[in-house]
């Protein structure tokens, strides 16, 4: 019997990026096809070019089955933090005396709890955080245990309608027949952060090339989820401003910063230009890049709204991750450890394919219980699809 394969898209802050995988081995991860494309990227909830959008999915896409050698009917697209919003609801369900809690009983509270009635929205998640029972015990899995009452606390995600639309038009004028929308932040923190690590909430931060993501992950959902466009991109920028150099040059200098380094005035990094070698101050290269980091970690505070201060704090994607000491100055400036997550995978164990990972383990683990959907799995389709 042929292994399915499944078609995930990335849509990052300045690369299009389209992985196909299968279950390998003792469940692994088999990668059959990856490409991606750069475009220029999106800022506050809009398209940059937008005309060469299509362009950038079309090379992604074709490339991947290429490698793959798999045409493509049906693909999943994650839904940046940037064109989506979570919100959570607890919610209490009476049962009048001590029963067995059914799919139903669950399934009913999962209906309550979707109640936006903004046409602008498409609900494209809803997963729970955490049930609680009568006895105060907590659990992801409710069903078959007895209590009198259950509680729950649901995450809900929604993605922008005119982006899914945009999306739609695309890959329909490209020859996909379904797409489906996940939340690519949800499917990163699930992936990267285990199960029993999530039974409290963690800070994953996501700092891409011109988008940071700041999501609170607990249980199996999202307690909030927020963004702001600024990312490693920024740095190069700053780079090229400051020291009078070419963007491509600020690119050069930024894939070399070391951080960490305590630089004297003789210390340099070196740039190549027109065929040459040409020093850069690393001292004034590294105050540039450090106040940018300070900004951002401001910013990164101020998306989270939680006052539980014993949270983990985790970083992740390809904007600051690979700058050498970057992490230790997170850590300075928002006074709290930062741990970098990688993916698990050997082939793609860098920060900025979390996200791709994710989702293809997402897609993956459900479509293993396609064949025997309970009564929960039929109704969050339907609920999610309408």
């Amino acid at each position: 019997m042929p292994k399915t394969k499944v078609t995930v898209i990335d849509v990052g802050s300045n690369s299009i990026r389209v992985l196909i995988a299968s279950r390998g081995t003792i469940n692994t991860l088999s990668l059959c096809g990856y490409s991606e494309a750069e475009y220029a990227g999106y800022y506050e909830g809009e398209f940059l070019e937008e005309d060469k959008l299509s362009d950038a999915f079309s090379k992604a896409l074709l490339g991947a089955q290429s490698v793959a050698n798999h045409h493509v009917d049906k693909v999943y697209v994650g839904v940046p933090a940037n064109f989506a919003f979570c919100k959570t609801k607890t919610l209490t369900q009476n049962f009048g005396q001590k029963v067995k809690i059914l799919d139903e009983d669950v399934a009913q509270i999962y209906t309550m709890a979707d109640d936006l009635k903004n046409p602008n929205y498409v609900l494209i998640s809803a997963t729970p955080v955490a049930f609680e029972l009568d006895d105060g015990s907590v659990t992801t899995s409710p069903v078959g245990k007895k209590s009198n009452k259950l509680t729950a606390t649901v995450s809900l995600i929604y993605a922008e309608r005119n982006f899914i639309e945009k999306i739609n038009a695309i890959l329909k004028n490209i020859g996909v027949a379904s797409v489906e929308y996940l939340s690519s932040t949800l499917c990163e923190d699930l992936y990267l952060l285990p199960k029993e690590r999530r039974a409290e909430p963690n800070v994953v931060i996501d700092c891409g090339y011109i988008e940071t993501s700041v999501s609170i992950v607990q249980g199996e959902g999202l307690l909030d989820l927020k963004s702001f466009a600024v990312g490693g991109g920024h740095i190069s920028a700053d780079l090229m401003e400051c020291l009078k150099i070419t963007f491509d040059e600020a690119e050069q200098l930024r894939k070399q910063l070391v951080l960490s380094v305590n630089a004297g005035d003789g210390d340099d990094y070196e740039i190549a230009r027109a065929g040459n070698v040409v020093p850069i101050s690393m001292r004034q290269a590294n105050e540039i890049t450090y106040a940018r980091l300070e900004m951002m970690s401001a910013l990164i505070e101020k998306c989270i709204r939680s006052n539980i201060e014993t949270m983990p704090y985790y970083l992740t994607g390809g904007g600051i991750s690979y700058i050498k000491g970057a992490r230790e100055i997170l850590c300075k400036c928002l006074n709290k450890n930062v741990s970098i997550l990688y993916p698990k995978d050997l082939h793609l164990n860098k920060p900025h394919y979390s996200a791709l990972l994710g989702m293809s383990e997402y897609v993956l683990n459900n479509r293993q219980e396609e064949n025997n959907k309970n009564f929960i799995s039929r109704l969050l389709e339907k609920i999610i699809k309408r």
